[in-house]
């Protein structure tokens, strides 16, 4: 006569479990009860509360349309001390006078007459440095008064021989301005060329853009 035992029911229940979660079929189900009881990211940010942010308020005051017009205007046209004044006018100044040399410097008549005078040999440019010879010697010789006498003499003929040169290289540019310019004038050209005679080749201003002999 077999007796009742519930133990032995249990113990069957329990392992069925077990060989039910061995199988395939068992593992999926077991899969989809820990998904279940794990609480998803996205259902954790839904649930966090979110703080409610009031207004900023701002660190400065808004500024008014006058003092933003100020600022603009002090920006275009800046408050500037006296000594700041006084360099910006020398700087606008040196800006005009070089702009008006430049203006000048570019004219056809000048151009040619630097052109004309730069291609030659000229006498007058080897003045200035003989004149401090000279002047050097008569200083040196100060007590023999017929040396002196001598050097007095030889600039002198320095002079004459600058004047000479001088009237040539007017006289061949003037044949050569009115046929190349028939409608200029001269006038302000002789002292032009003068200056710029006396002065060595390489300190002349603006500076040769020839060389000598060239033709122009």
């Amino acid at each position: 006569m077999g007796l009742f035992r519930p133990y032995e029911r249990k113990d069957s229940a329990a392992s069925s479990d077990q060989i039910a979660s061995l199988t395939p079929k068992g593992q999926k189900a077991a899969a989809k009860a820990a998904s279940r009881s794990t609480v998803r990211p996205a259902e954790v940010l839904e649930t966090t509360p979110v703080e409610a942010k009031g207004p900023q308020r701002k660190s400065e005051p808004t500024r008014s349309r006058r003092q933003a017009e100020a600022e603009r205007m002090e920006k275009l046209h800046p408050t500037l001390t006296p000594k700041e004044r006084r360099r910006a006018a020398a700087r606008a100044k040196d800006a005009a006078r070089s702009e008006a040399f430049e203006r000048q410097e570019s004219q056809p008549e000048r151009v040619f007459a630097r052109d004309y005078l730069d291609t030659r040999w000229t006498v007058n440019e080897f003045i200035m440095p003989l004149f401090i010879l000279i002047m050097a010697a008569t200083m040196a010789t100060m007590a023999n008064v017929q040396l002196s006498t001598y050097i007095l003499a030889a600039m002198w003929i320095l002079i004459a021989m600058v004047a000479i040169n001088m009237f040539f290289i007017w006289r061949g540019f003037k044949k050569e301005l009115a046929r190349r310019f028939p409608n200029s004038s001269p006038k302000g050209l002789l002292l032009y060329l003068f200056n710029r005679s006396i002065m060595l080749r390489r300190f002349r201003q603006p500076a040769p853009r020839i060389k000598r002999g060239d033709e122009i």
